[in-house]
C-alpha cells in the first residue's frame, strides 16, 4: 500500500492494479468503521453528534504531539489521558481545562509541538 501511494508506476510494473488496491483498502476501512458503529450502538446512544465531545481533545493531542508525527500523537494521547485522569481525582474542577493549559504551555515553548519539526 505504501509503495502504491509513493510510486504507483513502479508498483504497476509488478502487475498490481494500484487503483483497485486503493479502493479495496478504503472499502475495508469503511467496513471496519461501520462494524465499530454497529458494535457500539447497543452500548452508547447513537446520534449524529456522538463524536463531537471528543474532537476538540483529539485536536489538542495532535497539536501538542506535533503535526504529522504519529509517535507524538500516541505519546501525547497517553500522557494527556493520564494527566486528565489524575486531575479528576485530585482537583476535578480543572480537569476539563488541563488539556488546553498544557497545549498553551507547549505551544509557547515549542510552536511545532513536542515531536514536530521546525520548518
Amino acid at each position: 500500500m505504501r509503495a502504491g501511494t509513493e510510486n504507483p508506476n513502479l508498483v504497476k510494473a509488478f502487475g498490481i492494479n494500484v487503483p483497485l488496491m486503493v479502493t479495496l483498502t478504503y472499502a475495508f476501512g469503511v467496513g471496519l468503521a461501520g462494524l465499530a458503529g454497529v458494535m457500539a450502538a447497543p452500548i452508547y446512544q447513537v446520534s449524529p453528534l456522538m463524536g463531537s465531545n471528543i474532537i476538540i481533545i483529539v485536536f489538542a493531542v495532535v497539536v501538542i504531539g506535533g503535526m504529522g508525527s504519529i509517535l507524538g500523537s500516541i505519546v501525547t494521547g497517553l500522557a494527556l489521558g493520564l494527566v486528565e485522569g489524575l486531575s479528576k481525582v485530585f482537583y476535578a474542577e480543572i480537569s476539563t481545562t488541563v488539556v488546553f493549559i498544557i497545549m498553551a504551555i507547549v505551544l509557547m515553548v515549542r510552536p511545532a509541538g513536542l515531536f514536530g519539526r521546525e520548518k
